[in-house]
């Protein structure tokens, strides 16, 4: 069994929008089956494509703790 816990955080306060993008990217992603590291990593590397959002400011701040695997 998979269970274990793992969470997302926010090392420093970002801007509500930049903050929701990420974590629709991270909730998709996490449906399509990627593990609970990775959606997180797939979603900053989305915002790092937007030229307005490269700045590691946007995306730098989340980090992921715990369980790594996918969902069960």
């Amino acid at each position: 069994m998979r269970g274990g816990v793992a969470q997302v955080s926010s090392l420093w306060k970002v801007d509500d929008t930049t903050t929701q993008e990420l974590m629709v990217a991270f909730y998709r992603n996490l449906g399509a089956g990627k593990g609970r590291s990775e959606a997180p990593r797939q979603a900053q590397l989305q915002l790092m494509n937007d030229p307005s959002k490269q700045i590691p400011y946007f995306w730098a701040a989340f980090v992921s703790s715990g369980e790594w695997r996918p969902l069960p």
